[in-house]
């Protein structure tokens, strides 16, 4: 039995190694495409921050208060440049028209020169130069109150240098290049190892049953000496080997970027590592191997339904878009995901993969992750040889 499954293991692989797509997708497009795609947004990412950092942003500024202090540190600031507004529906216009991406009101409640002021502060949160911006006018306006501060107590005899601040904040970045690295990997890598094993499963999965059935060679199979359990384990290696390759470059060719190009998409000054240890790595492909048994079997079974590969590529379709919706999730990390959640096929092995890469693994959510993906995988599996022993489905019209 095995002998003649390796047959056809065999068999299928030299095909797939000369079919041209194939290579496409499980060589050059991840150990090419994928560093250039971490070059160019690693480049435009840092164009970006460099340029944010050297301009001057513009703020439009409506001074209903009309204070001679404030005004005079307005005017010597020097981190950005203000704009006068006379009303506060024409800065709003402006603002709307972006001829700048910040406003600032000024209104004043009470007290002496330089007191009893009343900002606001209007922008766009969704835009990064807005927030750059905004960034400078807060430094300004905590800037200024020391000063003000400072000037009231030198007025009253007082040092401001000797009297002990009501508060000190110090913020100290416990974080390590190493650590920024993983957390760019963590939202990355899972997703792109996942959807390449979709992608090299669909590719030759759907080529090796709906095409052969298309193709009418399907049938000089049957006839063979191989029963159709061999046949169906042997065409299911095949894809289940050539995922996993696809999956292993797809993270060669990512690490690879990051590793030349990836500096550019830390957040603002930080510095990130991309490395990913031996053993985490042999924890990842652990993870991944069940999980390409469940799309394998599962390409196999929609393509032993469809009756070519334009149909097999259509019921293909939603499983791709789901598998890409819970990668995206995963990727942004907006989701809670913990406990018996890891027991959903799928989005349990993206989750494990990224606690694998920020090492905070929780051997709980690990063994949930492989008891229901070896189970589900097993179930498709069998599922697979069944549909594939009956004629009305194999030969359906």
């Amino acid at each position: 039995m095995w002998e003649n499954i390796r047959l056809l293991f065999v068999k299928e692989l030299i095909g797939a190694v000369r079919d041209r797509r194939t290579l496409i997708l499980t060589v050059f497009f991840p150990l090419i495409f994928y560093p250039l795609i971490v070059g160019v947004m690693g480049h435009f990412t840092a164009a970006e921050q460099t340029r944010l950092t050297q301009t001057t942003p513009t703020v439009l500024v409506v001074n209903e208060a009309n204070d001679s202090t404030f005004n005079a540190h307005l005017q010597a600031e020097t981190a950005f440049s203000p704009f006068p507004e006379p009303t506060l529906a024409q800065g709003r216009a402006d603002l709307h028209a972006k001829l700048a991406s910040v406003l600032m009101v000024v209104r004043k409640s009470g007290g002496g020169p330089g007191l009893g002021l009343d900002i606001t502060l209007y922008y766009d949160q969704s835009n990064q130069a807005a927030l750059y911006a905004a960034s400078r006018v807060q430094k300004f306006l905590e800037s200024y109150l020391k000063d003000v501060l400072k000037t009231k107590l030198d007025a009253l005899g007082l040092d401001y240098n000797k009297l002990s601040p009501p508060l000190k904040v110090t913020a100290k970045d416990t974080g390590t290049s190493g650590a920024v690295g993983r957390m760019i990997l963590s939202r990355l890598l899972p997703y792109f190892m996942v959807l390449a094993i979709l992608t090299g499963a669909m590719g030759l999965g759907a080529e090796i049953t709906a095409g052969e059935k298309e193709r009418g060679t399907i049938a000089t199979l049957l006839v063979s000496q191989l029963s159709r359990t061999e046949i169906v384990l042997g065409k299911f290696l095949a894809v289940l080997t050539v995922s996993l390759v696809s999956s292993l470059l797809s993270a060669a060719g990512l690490l690879i970027g990051m590793r030349f190009f990836g500096g550019g998409l830390a957040p603002a000054g930080t510095h990130a590592t991309f490395t990913i240890g031996a053993g985490e790595f042999l924890w990842m492909l652990g993870v991944l191997l069940p999980l390409a048994v469940i799309i394998a079997a599962l390409v196999i079974i929609v393509g032993s339904y469809a009756r070519n590969q334009k149909e097999a590529s259509t019921y293909l379709g939603p499983i791709y878009m789901i598998i890409v919706l819970v990668g995206i999730v995963s990727m942004t990390g907006g989701a809670q995901f913990g406990g018996a959640n890891f027991l959903i096929p799928v989005a349990n092995a993206l989750y494990a993969l990224q606690e694998i890469i920020m090492n905070t693994l929780n051997f709980q959510h690990l063994v949930y992750t492989l008891i229901a993906n070896v189970a589900c995988g097993g179930l498709l599996i069998v599922a697979s040889i069944a549909m594939f022993k009956r004629e009305t489905i194999l030969f359906r019209s």
